[in-house]
């Protein structure tokens, strides 16, 4: 299917078998290997970084159409709440792009919406183990749901 998409949204466990088994342990490794994953998929990369212990995440997008690396950065949220985030971000992305915004701002957006989502839920108790994101914040910021 890889030959098929124009963006792939991979975490670094996923990254990490793309790429043969290599390891990424470092923030500074991201953005070479988003590069290689673009080169050797024909797509564009939105690296997520979460699975890595700094505070300070950069998501790394690699543009395959105008060869830019672009680093998305925030600060981690602290929270068990973390359930979904890869599929909400990678919608979001798709949603934004259906929408007409470039790929870049496409992965901005998506990266936003993203943190805004874990951090409207991260201090929800909902069953046991990792609980979900708050996918209707922006609604419930606009006051469209109570």
């Amino acid at each position: 299917l890889l030959p098929l998409a124009r963006v792939i949204t991979p975490n670094i466990p996923e990254a990490e078998i793309l790429l043969g088994d290599r390891k990424l342990c470092f923030q500074s490794e991201l953005p070479d290997a988003a590069r290689e994953l673009a080169e050797s998929s024909g797509a564009s990369v939105l690296l997520k970084a979460g699975h890595l212990s700094e505070d300070d995440l950069s998501d790394i997008f690699y543009d395959l159409e105008d060869g830019k690396c672009y680093s998305l950065t925030s600060k981690r949220i602290h929270t068990k709440n973390t359930h979904g985030t890869g599929c909400t971000m990678s919608s979001a992305f798709a949603s934004m792009l259906a929408k007409g915004m470039s790929l870049p701002d496409a992965a901005k957006a998506a990266k936003d919406f993203i943190n805004g989502a874990i951090l409207s839920g991260k201090d929800y108790e909902i069953g046991h183990g990792f609980g979900p994101v708050n996918h209707l914040y922006l609604q419930e910021r606009n006051g469209e749901i109570h």
